[in-house]
């Protein structure tokens, strides 16, 4: 008699189950699509910044002509001005040339100062990417640490990390162009925790 009176509410009990456990595959299935999509991309993005590196050796991105374009589609066409390496956690990528959401996504982008190695403070922004890509991995640097900077002409400087710190969005203080007649780079990326960013300078080493 009991199990009588007690069906219909046991039956709705397992239909809210059932509605609930096909809610979770749905919203599982959307995560996987996402995340693939995700690295898909980050993994297509990776390759263009590498080919721009790889199709072209070190005497031919660097010419007299002090300026390169790329032979991709227009709006993959970003103006390379130099190349940034830091051998110790063996970052290397072309420095576009402007910033720009696009660029972005392909590369490291100077959004401030003057053209790699002349005196001012040369600004450059780049991703934090989850898998460690552009300025994923610059969290490992310490103070002291070497950043060579590639030029136009094949030449290089090596620069000195002499600082390390976190701002606001909306700081804008790291674009000081006052150097007092030295140069200095500045990398900036997100603070993927917080609603900041942090801000990586280094000065010429002598």
């Amino acid at each position: 008699m009991n199990q009588i009176i007690f069906l219909p509410h046991y039956l709705k009990i397992k239909k809210k189950l059932i509605y609930i456990f096909i809610f979770c595959i749905i919203i599982t299935i959307f995560l996987l699509i996402y995340s693939c999509s995700y690295f898909y991309r980050l993994r297509q993005n990776k390759k263009l910044s590498n080919s721009l590196i790889q199709s072209f050796s070190i005497t031919t991105l660097y010419n007299e002509n002090n300026k390169y374009v790329t032979t991709l589609d227009s709006v993959y066409s970003p103006f390379i001005i130099g190349l940034l390496q830091i051998d110790r956690i063996n970052l290397c990528y072309p420095i576009l040339s402007y910033s720009s959401d696009e660029l972005l996504k392909i590369s490291i982008c100077r959004f401030a100062g003057p053209m790699p190695n002349e005196i001012g403070n040369l600004c450059i922004g780049g991703h934090n990417n989850i898998d460690n890509s552009f300025f994923g991995k610059l969290n490992q640097l310490n103070l002291g640490d070497e950043i060579k900077i590639y030029d136009l002409s094949g030449n290089y400087i090596k620069y000195k990390l002499y600082d390390k710190k976190e701002i606001l969005n909306n700081d804008l203080s790291c674009t000081n162009q006052n150097t007092n007649g030295k140069k200095i780079i500045t990398l900036v990326t997100c603070n993927t925790l917080k609603d900041t960013r942090v801000v990586y300078t280094a000065i010429e080493k002598k």
